[in-house]
């Protein structure tokens, strides 16, 4: 009997076995078809291309620009001095105000001149009386009571006297300061009743009508120089403005260390705008033309390599896609010039290609995209 229910029980072990096998093996099979569903549902929807963007373009083209110079120079005054008194003295009277417009020969500064206008009038009298003198020595010497060389001698001692007069005239006259040129005062340095040393500043005086800017270029550039050659220059004071102003003169020699020649240009500058002492970013006009492609300036972004420009083209069409639209390319460019808004560009774009002008920092490469309306058109700069 024992061994009768050890063999019955044997099937049964083995039957649940194979039971709770079937069970898994079910199990794992329905969870594999699910995933190979999901699998099957991404690749779908991997597959579907996102809708193009729209984007703004114009037209590159070609141009002729002159080719410009770049440099980095500094204002100075048509004229300009710093107002001092030859001669030491006390201040007695102030004849102008800070920031004042003086015209030539206005007294700025009276310094005390008590001892030199006794001065000029002690040499007016001795002068009258040697004046006098040398009178009745020439009546005398008509009625021969007086010797040639005595008259010589008195001649001479007039003559004397009529030098200190000037001298005493002159030492007055530096008691008065004057301005030496018409212009624009800057900040009062003294005060009344101050002592002054001489060569002591006293006040600036700038002519501001008219400035100079000075600046250098290489030597490679010597012969691209011309008198009355265009300059345009930025300041920082007025962002974007752009001043005119043409070449007057140049050195005839080279620096030997640096090898620039050093240029100077007339500004007008009725309207007071500049100042001197301002720093001026220039582009000189050559005399020399050069080929460029033209963009709007918005047209060009910065990458790691760079300024670039995203240009649209036209993949080749494929069974699959006999019809396709445009995708992005990036291109790395050489900017040559800006001007008004409009950039030169040297290489990396040919003419005729459209180029994105707006919302560079959501696209990328390949990406395809749909002109938003017709090509506009822009302001070439006039060259």
């Amino acid at each position: 009997m024992p061994q009768t229910d050890t063999v019955t029980k044997k099937p049964s072990l083995v039957l649940r076995l194979f039971v709770a096998l079937l069970l898994i093996a079910a199990i794992a099979g329905g969870l594999g078809y699910k995933k190979f569903l999901q699998i099957q549902v991404m690749s779908a929807q991997g597959s579907t291309a996102p809708p193009p963007i729209s984007v703004t373009v114009a037209e590159s083209k070609s141009a002729k620009w002159n080719k410009q110079l770049k440099a980095i120079g500094t204002l100075i005054a048509f004229q300009g001095v710093n107002i001092s008194s030859e001669v030491s003295g006390i201040v007695k009277t102030i004849n102008f105000e800070s920031g004042q417009e003086v015209k030539t020969g206005k007294v700025l500064v009276q310094l005390d001149n008590q001892s030199e206008v006794a001065s000029l009038q002690s040499a007016k009298a001795q002068y009258e009386v040697d004046h006098s003198r040398y009178q009745r020595f020439v009546q005398l010497k008509d009625e021969n009571f007086v010797a040639g060389n005595v008259l010589d001698e008195q001649v001479s001692l007039v003559d004397i006297s009529r030098s200190k007069i000037s001298i005493a005239r002159a030492a007055l006259a530096k008691k008065s300061i004057k301005a030496p040129f018409p212009g624009k005062l800057g900040i009062r340095q003294i005060d009344q009743g101050e002592y002054i040393a001489p060569g002591a500043t006293i006040v600036t005086l700038q002519s501001v009508d008219r400035l100079l800017l000075d600046f250098t270029l290489p030597e490679s550039n010597f012969k691209d120089l011309a008198v009355g050659q265009a300059v345009n220059f930025q300041v920082r004071s007025y962002p974007g403005r752009s001043f005119a102003g043409k070449i007057i003169a140049w050195d005839p020699i080279l620096d030997e260390n640096t090898r620039n020649v050093s240029i100077r240009a007339e500004v007008d500058n009725k309207d007071r705008y500049l100042a001197p002492g301002m720093f001026a970013e220039i582009l000189v006009e050559g005399t020399q033309k050069i080929s460029v492609q033209t963009v709007p300036e918005t047209s060009i972004f910065y990458n790691i390599y760079g300024e670039a420009a995203y240009v649209l083209e036209i993949p080749e069409a494929t069974e699959t896609n006999p019809t396709p639209g445009y995708i992005l390319a990036a291109r790395q460019i050489d900017v040559a010039y800006r001007v008004d808004g409009v950039a030169g560009i040297r290489s990396g774009i040919k003419a005729g290609d459209l180029v994105v002008t707006a919302g560079q920092l959501k696209l990328y490469p390949s990406l395809h995209v749909v002109i938003v309306d017709d090509v506009p058109e822009y302001q070439q700069p006039t060259q």
